[in-house]
């Protein structure tokens, strides 16, 4: 960490993910909402190492941390105008106890491109996990009926 703030923002990250409750949750999804403004030191370090590079610099990408207990990561990608529909899909990963994290691509356009490319077509909000698009609502309602969604996340 290179700066107070940055240590801070990595402490007040902490703090928030140890939230129980409907605390908890607000809190996240209010950072979430605000553009994770609060992260952990690894992610405030790439933000910066992203920031200090020059145009035509090839960054060195750092492997994300293994999940704990082999579980594969779940991220639902959405924008401002596709929030609410989000929500659905994160209802249905409640409902079945996966974890998730959702992300907000409304200012990001190089997420947003990642995402078109890496989605084969289908449209915002969008499920991955382990890095393979899922697809929508049906496509997530198709996996929770047939089982395979805890096969993918959990393995087995």
């Amino acid at each position: 960490m290179s700066s107070l703030a940055d240590r801070l923002r990595a402490r007040a990250h902490a703090a928030i993910d140890k939230l129980p409750g409907k605390a908890g949750d607000l809190a996240r999804k209010a950072n979430e909402a605000l553009g994770r403004p609060l992260a952990d030191e690894d992610e405030l370090e790439d933000r910066r190492a992203f920031s200090s590079r020059k145009p035509g610099d090839v960054a060195a990408v750092k492997a994300p941390p293994a999940p704990a207990k082999d579980i594969a990561p779940v991220i639902v990608y959405y924008m401002d105008k596709t929030r609410r529909d989000s929500t659905k899909l994160t209802d249905m990963l409640d409902a079945e106890k996966v974890p998730y994290k959702t992300s907000n691509i409304q200012e990001d356009p190089a997420a947003q491109m990642a995402v078109r490319r890496d989605s084969h077509g289908h449209r915002l909000p969008v499920v991955f996990i382990a890095g393979e698009v899922v697809g929508g609502r049906a496509e997530l309602s198709n996996l929770i009926s047939t089982g395979e969604l805890k096969k993918k996340v959990f393995g087995g």
